[in-house]
């Protein structure tokens, strides 16, 4: 959505506290799906991706609460030369299992909106995608804030899943050397209730810090990129929050919400085991520290716990439920003996 400093935007407050000794932006982000073989597919061939690791899913399972005759497998997915804004595919089995954010509209609230990447050749990808079944929620959308001439598209896909697309016309993007096809997911949005509780939690429990802030809607009346009706463009602000442990927009949690639209909660449905995307992991220095620290200023659902997991290997991990029902895990590399 909303991906670079605009005018009105409030950017990198230092005096945040660095409390649960998160590394920086989220490493990954976890999509629950029914098909692994579609999402490989169109990762490998459209995204220009490669599958890093497949692997049996055994302890990590029980920090979602399932039963012990659930069955998975996790299929790790990168934009070639990166080592982070991975895609980790989880496909379940014996599982129940409904979709998050089924039959939304983009000002629903609740779980994990969309997740966004910087793209080449919008166009030409867009006509591949639709062949492929995906559906935006307008045409591409080409705007100037600021310095930054970008198009984007935000399209949605298989297991409800919306991609933000951007591609940048000028100046020259600059500092993304592995930009092929389609980067690494450098930003995920999430369309919340309350923008003042939510960043409280960001802000004063995971110690994130803001990148941009923004309250306003359209300067005109006409398409947009979420879909608004097109007289009410201009009518509807969209508070934005892009929020990180050090300030900046790599790996970064977009909060929205739509002033003066109302819809579905699919809050309750946003479980890591459900379908679509359905978590984050961050990367700690200290996972006893962050845990405890959680522990006594929010709340967590579950222990540390010693798994293994590729490519990082033996970890210790925990993992919890935001105020807005998104669930997120915190891991720690374990040194290796």
């Amino acid at each position: 959505m909303i991906n670079e400093p605009m005018e009105s935007a409030v950017l990198n407050d230092s005096n945040q506290p660095q409390c649960t000794h998160i590394k920086s932006g989220f490493q990954e982000i976890i999509l629950t799906t029914r098909n692994p073989q579609i999402w490989i597919k169109f990762l490998t061939t459209q995204a220009g991706w490669e599958l890093k690791s497949t692997a049996k899913m055994g302890d990590e399972l029980n920090l979602w609460e399932l039963p012990n005759s659930a069955k998975g497998t996790a299929y790790l997915l990168s934009n070639k030369g990166e080592d982070k804004g991975y895609i980790r595919l989880v496909h379940l089995d014996k599982v129940r299992q409904e979709q998050i954010r089924s039959d939304d509209r983009p000002w629903d609230i609740g779980g994990i909106f969309d997740m966004n990447m910087r793209v080449k050749n919008l166009y030409a990808l867009r006509e591949k995608m639709i062949a492929d079944g995906w559906i935006g929620e307008s045409p591409p959308i080409q705007y100037v804030f600021g310095p930054f001439e970008v198009i984007e598209w935000i399209a949605r896909g298989p297991d409800g899943v919306r991609i933000a697309m951007i591609e940048r016309i000028k100046p020259n993007l600059e500092g993304w050397p592995n930009l092929v096809k389609m980067s690494r997911v450098f930003n995920s949005t999430s369309i919340v209730k309350d923008m003042d509780k939510s960043r409280q939690f960001y802000e004063n429990i995971l110690c994130m810090k803001p990148y941009l802030l923004s309250n306003k809607p359209s300067d005109s009346e006409g398409p947009n990129v979420l879909g608004l009706p097109h007289n009410m463009a201009t009518k509807i602000s969209r508070n934005v929050a892009i929020l990180h442990p050090q300030g900046t927009n790599d790996g970064s949690i977009e909060l929205l919400q739509f002033e003066g639209a109302e819809g579905s909660d699919f809050s309750k449905q946003a479980k890591p085991y459900n379908f679509g995307l359905s978590a984050y992991r961050f990367a700690v220095d200290d996972i006893a520290v962050s845990h405890n620290f959680l522990m006594q200023n929010y709340m967590v659902t579950s222990q540390i716990i010693n798994i293994n997991i590729a490519p990082y290997g033996r970890v210790r991990i925990f993992g919890f439920f935001t105020p807005d029902g998104i669930w997120i895990e915190l891991f720690e590399i374990m040194a290796q003996q």
